[in-house]
């Protein structure tokens, strides 16, 4: 008869080793970064098919207000990892992050209600452009929300010591870029 080892029932992360932490945050960053393509690839089509027009339907206005919100979302989602990497304050990180998720969930919301409303037609150049861009958005903005939404129930589950932070941490980086990229179609559509 064979001893086999115990495995226990409760199952515990392993804290990351500096060297090891260096590694996937570089390993995160390349992915954020490769990430940029798509949206470099549509702006370069928007100007392409569409030039610098903006169609006089679209609401400029809520469009400032769901960018405002993604930017104020992406600012206090990165003050959930300034007070986990010093603070070490569960409960601070954690309300952080329902905060961040909950702005974003809004904007997306926004975007919805933009959609639904109809400014902008879908048979022009400019409406085509103008789905696609947002809706990217939109499906990067779903993954961010599930990223953080991880990181809030594993918060709540088991200690965030810094060594086991990396969840939040890349969850954070990723909805900043979704944030970021954001930002960056409000300016595409609406402005430049």
């Amino acid at each position: 008869m064979v001893n086999k080892p115990e495995i226990s029932a409760e199952r515990s992360s392993e804290a990351i080793t500096p060297h090891n932490y260096r590694a996937v945050r570089f390993s995160m960053l390349v992915f954020i970064a490769t990430q940029i393509v798509p949206f470099v690839v549509l702006f370069e089509a928007k100007y392409l098919y569409d030039g610098t027009y903006v169609a006089p339907q679209a609401n400029q206005g809520f469009g400032v207000v769901v960018a405002a919100l993604m930017a104020v979302s992406a600012v206090v989602a990165w003050g959930a990892v300034t007070a986990g990497r010093h603070a070490q304050d569960r409960d601070q990180v954690g309300s952080r992050l329902k905060i961040a998720a909950g702005l974003g969930l809004l904007a997306m919301l926004g975007v919805v209600y933009q959609w639904g409303m109809r400014y902008v037609s879908p048979q022009s150049r400019f409406g085509e452009m103008y789905y696609i861009i947002l809706g990217a958005d939109l499906v990067y903005a779903v993954v961010g929300l599930i990223m953080l939404g991880i990181s809030i129930i594993r918060n709540v589950r088991q200690n965030m010591a810094p060594e086991r932070f990396w969840t939040a941490e890349a969850s954070v980086y990723f909805w900043i870029y979704v944030a970021l990229a954001w930002i960056a179609s409000w300016l595409a559509i609406y402005i430049i």
